[in-house]
């Protein structure tokens, strides 16, 4: 009667550890699917995550704009998508007012829709296109112009952000 339980024990262990292994070479499988598929699309950006700190600052007819601290942190964030819900922040925030951001998405694969300038205004909730920085748009009051790395760049909300990149807003 011991050898019966003793094998029955062996074999439930052996089929619970196939279906371990098994699940996450399909997890793996799909993993890998999908990001050939935003290779192919030329949207993917990472396979692994990352972690970037670019540096935003923000001038209006001369005035340094402060960027807040702990945008993005916090429950009151839980509904947007890039919301991660075991770190209680979403995937772009601030932890103080210098301007650095803080770009982590933790788990890959990465797109350039995840890199969008645009998404961390969304999460602030304030207005950033091509013609607008807040309430002051192209006009009599003044023009907007965006640099990146001291370099004038045409894609304002959609610039894909970098590590270590110096973004500066400018309406003058």
């Amino acid at each position: 009667m011991k050898t019966k339980t003793i094998i029955s024990i062996i074999v439930v262990v052996a089929v619970i550890g196939g279906l371990i292994w098994g699940s996450k070479i399909w997890s793996q499988s799909i993993k890998n699917s999908q990001a050939k598929k935003l290779e192919a699309s030329g949207d993917l950006i990472s396979m692994e995550g990352i972690h970037w700190h670019p540096k935003l600052t923000i001038t209006i007819k001369g005035e340094g704009q402060v960027i807040p601290n702990n945008i993005g942190m916090g429950m009151q964030f839980a509904g947007y998508p890039q919301y991660d819900p075991m770190m209680m922040m979403t995937n772009m925030h601030t932890h103080d007012d210098s301007g650095e951001l803080h770009w982590e998405v933790m788990k890959g694969p990465v797109k350039k829709e995840d890199v969008r300038l645009s998404q961390f205004f969304a999460i602030w909730g304030k207005k950033f296109t091509s013609s607008c920085i807040f309430d002051y748009c192209n006009g009599p009051q003044g023009r907007l112009t965006f640099k990146v790395n001291g370099q004038d760049n045409q894609d304002f909300e959609n610039y894909l952000v970098k590590d270590k990149d110096k973004i500066e807003i400018i309406f003058q």
